[in-house]
């Protein structure tokens, strides 16, 4: 049973990732400069700030620095309980709907089901297609996320795919029930 599809989710993963990093190289900063200009006196709370600073650092090393990596400068994503082959063709579908031309990447994964990307020639946008647990969800179980990276910026033509998406997810589910 399956709810309907909730709206895509953004997540400008770059800045992101940028606020986090100058975020430590400011603590960096004030740190050294309590340290040079106030001496001994000084010395706790610029050893205190640079302790921040480093975890900070390390914070978005191991958790930023792969997002940003994986789903790229901007992204969209949305749950749903669909299977991730079910989600694949859905995407796959709306794609060649459009006249355009998917093509299905799966990368090697140590995961039980791996992901899989599809991607929209002659559109910057790529879908990434894994199975997660939702965080905000009561009942327990494998959903599918269904991942849109964007270079850049949204483009117009991602944001109609994103709708169509939606409404075929929202299409299938509603067939079944």
């Amino acid at each position: 049973m399956e709810s309907a599809p909730s709206e895509w989710a953004y997540a400008n993963n770059a800045r992101i990732t940028a606020f986090f990093l100058l975020l430590a190289i400011l603590l960096i900063g004030i740190g050294f400069l309590a340290v040079v200009g106030f001496g001994p006196d000084a010395a706790l709370a610029g050893g205190a700030l640079l302790a921040l600073a480093v975890f900070v650092l390390v914070f978005c090393i191991l958790v930023f620095v792969p997002r940003l990596v994986q789903r790229g400068a901007v992204s969209f994503s949305v749950y749903s309980r669909r299977s991730i082959d079910e989600a694949e063709h859905a995407v796959r579908a709306v794609i060649e709907a459009s006249g355009l031309k998917a093509r299905v990447e799966r990368p090697r994964s140590r995961a039980r089901s791996p992901p899989r990307i599809v991607i929209a020639e002659g559109i910057p946008a790529r879908f990434r297609i894994e199975a997660t647990r939702h965080a905000a969800a009561s009942d327990p179980g494998e959903w599918t996320e269904i991942i849109e990276s964007l270079p850049k910026r949204e483009e117009a033509e991602a944001h109609a795919l994103r709708v169509k998406i939606a409404e075929r997810l929202s299409a299938v589910t509603s067939r079944e029930e």
